[in-house]
């Protein structure tokens, strides 16, 4: 009997520019003013920028310390 092993898609390394503020959730803009200078811009062809997507994901580890915080427990009427 033959076992079938479903393969996961592979995630790109390399996060085009276009691609890059979606990937974050957040604008555009945003993504120019607050995450781009502190990133490594790779070239891509003639015009094409592109991001690490491992240093995309550790700009957000960095965020979510600085900025993150537990959300508020509300009490249910059953817990009194």
């Amino acid at each position: 009997m033959t076992k079938l092993v479903r393969i996961s898609p592979l995630l790109p390394r390399l996060v085009r520019f276009r691609d890059a503020p979606a990937y974050l959730g957040m604008d555009r803009n945003r993504f120019n003013t607050e995450v781009r200078p502190g990133l490594t811009e790779i070239p891509i062809g003639r015009q094409g920028i592109a991001f690490d997507r491992l240093e995309l994901d550790a700009w957000v580890d960095d965020y979510k310390s600085r900025n993150g915080r537990p959300t508020a427990r509300r009490r249910k009427p059953w817990d009194e």
